[in-house]
């Protein structure tokens, strides 16, 4: 069953710290995998970044976790949290979140990617606004995208896993 398979989990906050999204990503047959919305937190003031490292912890505690993913940018004081707890985090950021949305937005064009047709996860992802990053790379834009997109990037930072080869040898030359 899909619920005993390897599961990674990645967090995202919203810039201003009201809007946050929790995603999980497993390995489905073959190379393809799924991601699944698992939780979304809102507060008109300021998310509770205690209360959001205990609702991870109690979806570590249900699924075979390797790592919780996360943005320093935003979800520090969460990670933070975590590790502790004996959680394994570890940050996307930078050339490694370019890599990611790369590999999200790959995946979702070669149809690797099945989600469950969660409305939020969709509208997250369509309302994203792609930015330039570096020569030829890109990244979804925070601040520049008109809604909430935290599923959309806590998805792409839990892609980062779920795509990387059961073995190091990924490609083949004969």
């Amino acid at each position: 069953t899909p619920h005993r398979a390897m599961a990674w989990l990645a967090v995202d906050l919203s810039p201003d710290r009201r809007q946050g999204a929790l995603i999980a990503a497993q390995r489905l047959e073959g190379d393809r995998f799924q991601v699944q919305l698992l939780q979304t937190w809102s507060n008109s003031i300021n998310l509770d970044d205690k209360a959001i490292a205990n609702d991870i912890a109690d979806w570590v505690r249900k699924y075979p976790v390797q790592l919780v993913a996360y943005s320093a940018r935003t979800a520090s004081a969460v990670a933070a949290r975590l590790k502790p707890a004996g959680i394994q985090i570890e940050a996307v950021d930078g050339q490694d979140y370019a890599q990611s949305c790369d590999e999200f937005l790959g995946a979702i064009g070669s149809q690797r990617l099945a989600h469950s047709d969660q409305q939020e996860l969709t509208t997250q992802c369509l309302s994203a606004v792609k930015l330039p990053y570096g020569d030829g790379g890109w990244v979804m834009g925070r601040k520049v995208s008109n809604a909430t997109i935290c599923a959309a990037i806590a998805s792409a930072l839990a892609t980062h896993y779920a795509t990387r080869p059961a073995t190091e040898i990924d490609i083949i030359a004969s």
